[in-house]
């Protein structure tokens, strides 16, 4: 399960980096937090398989993008905690919420 954690982080930040950001250290902390969180509700729910993977990632990618819209639309080049505040309010999408 860590490599899904790795994956899941690496792909959220490869999104902030194509939208021209950076993740400030606390809030990569916060996002990792939610990862690890929703890697453990997979794992408890017994949904590991690739398709359960698949769902994970494209959730994140929406948690990813509206992080993105709330950092751009303060004016802000770096994502902090209340831009994953603010994408909680997508939640509850699975595994994160």
């Amino acid at each position: 399960m860590q490599h899904l954690e790795s994956s899941l982080w690496a792909s959220a930040a490869r999104d902030a980096r194509a939208a021209g950001l950076t993740i400030s250290v606390p809030c990569s902390r916060n996002i990792r937090d939610l990862i690890r969180a929703g890697v453990l509700t997979m794992t408890r729910e017994n949904r590991v398989a690739e398709a359960d993977a698949e769902q994970a990632d494209a959730n994140l990618s929406r948690l990813t993008v509206e992080m993105i819209r709330a950092t751009k639309a303060v004016g802000e080049s770096v994502v902090r905690e209340t831009a994953v505040v603010q994408a909680k309010r997508l939640c509850p999408l699975w595994p994160f919420g």
